[in-house]
């Protein structure tokens, strides 16, 4: 339940279904839980996902950076918290911080949204819709911007995927959360068991639909960080779906 409409705080308990091997919540569980809150704010104020429908509009989740200090566990309550940081020509910036029952930071994450028009699919002027909520420009849940990714210059492992019904959300494109899943399983077991990500983002760049035969790539991992650029690429016109870029410790 949301405790105020500025700044919306839920508490969650990590279920069974949303961890690893490990015992730690998956990075696309916590970023199912970004969209769920994301979602329930902003329909708490006015402008979720029917009341925009109505209207003739649609927000697109366009890029995501998350910052891990340490993983949520199975069982463990965690407060999740989001707010609107600003808004700007096509585009709103959502952050969100989860942090333990002891009000430990867990996890930073910030986000893009893109508002389109529903029939035409083009970027509308986030200045056209009301928006009567306080924004946080001075709240910065991660600094800076969340940036656009790299090209991936050289491939070096990948892997054929077919996009599966089970992909498909509301929207009848593959949901944001699949391609996160697809990219951290284009890793080898050993070094998923052997590693942990630090920080995961990605640019979401087209959608990919039911059957779209795609190519996932991932550079090859360089620095002490062990940096990994990835991308995924839809066959039939070398469209990019998405790429991401990911710190390993």
């Amino acid at each position: 339940m949301l405790k105020n409409k500025s700044i919306g705080t839920e508490q969650f308990k990590i279920a069974s279904y949303q961890m690893d091997e490990k015992g730690n919540a998956t990075l696309s569980s916590l970023a199912g839980l970004f969209q769920e809150i994301a979602g329930n704010h902003a329909s708490a104020n006015g402008f979720g996902f029917e009341q925009m429908i109505k209207n003739g509009h649609i927000w697109v989740l366009t890029r995501l950076k998350i910052e891990l200090n340490k993983f949520p566990v199975w069982g463990e309550k965690v407060n999740l918290s989001t707010w609107v940081v600003n808004r700007e020509k096509f585009f709103s910036r959502r952050d969100f911080q989860i942090h333990n029952t002891n009000n430990e930071l867990l996890v930073s994450a910030s986000s893009g949204w893109m508002l389109l028009d529903l029939k035409s699919k083009r970027p509308k002027l986030v200045d056209e819709i009301e928006m009567d909520i306080p924004m946080h420009p001075e709240k910065l849940a991660i600094q800076g911007t969340v940036s656009k990714i790299d090209l991936l210059s050289s491939v070096d492992v990948k892997q054929d995927y077919v996009v599966r019904y089970s992909d498909l959300d509301i929207a009848k494109h593959v949901n944001n959360n699949m391609y996160i899943r697809m990219l951290l399983d284009n890793y080898s077991y050993d070094w998923r068991n052997s590693k942990i990500p630090k920080t995961f983002e990605i640019n979401y760049l087209a959608e990919a639909k039911h059957a779209d035969e795609l190519v996932i790539g991932n550079s090859k991992p360089t620095g002490e960080n062990k940096l990994v650029i990835q991308e995924i690429k839809r066959k039939s016109d070398n469209k990019i779906i998405c790429r991401a870029r990911i710190e390993w410790s």
